[in-house]
């Protein structure tokens, strides 16, 4: 065989295989048994009970947990009950002379706008207060989300699905450890679960899919009602039938998130979807307050129906008086579902690559739902 030869049949090799996005998909550095992956600096106690990383204040230094691998850019997503005392997440951090420099989102009930704040610990303080108080972001004693983004020179910082703050510091550090952190005083405890990173590949970064003000971005397909109210995008059911507000774009790989909150019905988010007439086809990130099975599910619309049921009753975790986040993340043949932090169902499918959304008023139901919060990383 010839150089030429093995040349053609190398570059045709290359054309046949598209490239890849770059993106891997979520990665959890807990593993739920122990703490493997982790380094304990300092003297308060951290251990595993119950499947989570329970810390307490029991020393008189400041502890952190640290992640023994650095990461540059990335979305972190973490899962906590606050218990009492003062605490934090350091992203793009390190460890000199026994202290901890680098960028931290604050957690802290005491002081009234910590929770949710940006500061450079050990080096310049506060560098973004956070817009809400403790009081408004957190459920004492229950599950909350943090979710960390540092992208390029950006750290952006969101608590239960509310952004509260973010930087653009070309200064700072571009990687880095995770830390978690433990102050001592009394009665200081923390649980974390759910603790999961999804590095970003080059360029990648947050684009908004509703600007708060009108639906410029989406078209209305089918029989229901969508307004922007109070800043929220409103559905509501008209005469009875299916109803969808869809995107005016395609995706193929991406992470999706939103918030979403309704009192009764079934709905839905469709991605790496197409419309037929008034309907739309394809896969569905399931909602509905009556069901046991459906919040969660993967579900194929006008399709094949049900795809993966959770393998456990996610209509427990959502709050069905409040506001409630649900992630996408869709990379190759991969999807992942998620909501509240936790992870309902992984499924590989590789026939279907590429898409529109569509937020779902179910037909013969009469019900209202609101969504605040659309945005994506698109990654190719």
């Amino acid at each position: 065989m010839t150089r030429k030869y093995i040349l053609i049949l190398l570059l045709s090799l290359v054309c046949a295989f598209p490239a890849v996005s770059g993106a891997v998909g979520w990665e959890y550095l807990f593993n739920g048994e122990n703490l493997d992956g982790w380094k304990i600096v300092g003297d308060q106690e951290w251990k595993v009970e119950n499947g989570a990383i329970a810390a307490k204040a029991v020393g008189s230094e400041i502890g952190w947990l640290t992640t023994e691998k650095s990461f540059s850019d990335f979305i972190l997503k973490l899962r906590f009950q606050w218990h009492g005392g003062d605490s934090g997440i350091q992203v793009r951090s390190h460890i000199d002379g026994g202290k901890m420099f680098g960028y931290q989102a604050n957690l802290d009930f005491g002081r009234p706008r910590a929770t949710g704040t940006i500061l450079d610990e050990n080096g310049r303080g506060v560098l973004q207060e956070s817009i809400l108080t403790a009081d408004r972001l957190l459920k004492k004693d229950q599950w909350n989300e943090y979710e960390i983004s540092a992208i390029g020179d950006r750290i952006i910082v969101y608590v239960n699905g509310i952004k509260t703050a973010e930087v653009s510091d070309p200064a700072g550090d571009k990687s880095g450890i995770v830390a978690l952190q433990m102050a001592p005083g009394q009665g200081g405890s923390m649980v974390w679960d759910d603790i999961r990173i999804l590095e970003l590949p080059k360029g990648a970064d947050w684009k908004s899919l509703f600007n708060g003000r009108d639906l410029s971005q989406w078209m209305i397909v089918g029989d229901a009602w969508w307004t922007v109210e109070d800043g929220y995008v409103h559905g509501a059911s008209k005469n009875g039938g299916y109803g969808w507000l869809m995107s005016r774009q395609e995706y193929s790989d991406f992470h999706f998130s939103t918030r979403f909150k309704f009192a009764s019905g079934n709905s839905g988010i469709q991605f790496r979807s197409w419309r037929v007439d008034n309907m739309i086809h394809g896969f569905q990130a399931d909602l509905a307050s009556d069901s046991d099975w459906i919040n969660g599910h993967l579900y194929d619309q006008s399709e094949k129906e049900v795809l993966v049921k959770p393998d456990q009753d996610f209509s427990k975790i959502i709050d069905w008086k409040g506001w409630n986040t649900y992630e996408i993340t869709a990379i190759g043949p991969k999807v992942e579902l998620f909501i509240n932090g936790v992870k309902s169902i992984e499924h590989n499918d590789s026939t279907r690559l590429k898409g529109i959304f569509a937020f779902q008023i179910h037909a013969g139901i009469v019900m209202d739902a609101w969504w605040d919060d659309i945005r994506i990383i698109p990654f190719k």
